[in-house]
């Protein structure tokens, strides 16, 4: 399962959640997911894998957390569902599938993040073609 939405800075987050941990949610720079909303508390809610299904926990925030706009306490995330933290919309799904855009948005991250070079990205890119072709 992933956690998706898009940062105070502009940039889509993709965030995959294990069944061997909890997630913390909040504006704190310790906390797993941080985000970039004032209205957020500082460890806001938690996500753990419990009895088969994803739960969130809200940890006492100071503004509250809804899921599908409706205010909870504790509750099964279902796939599709949106979770909201002030202003912040992260959707609860399916990890996708590595399509064309996902491939993309690595490549993207690549070049800002790791600041590669086109040369660098594309030997990759051959490269790790190359050794699907030979397995």
């Amino acid at each position: 399962m992933q956690l998706r939405f898009v940062n105070h800075r502009g940039r889509h987050v993709d965030y995959d959640l294990t069944q061997n941990r909890p997630v913390i949610i909040g504006r704190a720079p310790e906390a797993d997911v941080v985000i970039g909303d004032d209205k957020a508390s500082r460890m806001h809610v938690e996500i753990r894998f419990w009895g088969g299904d994803y739960v969130i926990k809200d940890l006492k925030s100071s503004n509250g957390t809804l899921v599908n706009e409706t205010p909870i306490t504790v509750t099964v995330l279902q796939p599709g569902d949106t979770i909201r933290i002030g202003k912040t919309n992260i959707v609860f799904d399916h990890r996708p599938q590595k399509g064309a855009s996902t491939i993309l948005r690595e490549v993207s991250r690549d070049f800002e993040e790791e600041q590669k070079g086109y040369r660098t990205v594309l030997r990759e890119i051959v490269r790790s073609t190359d050794n699907r072709g030979h397995k």
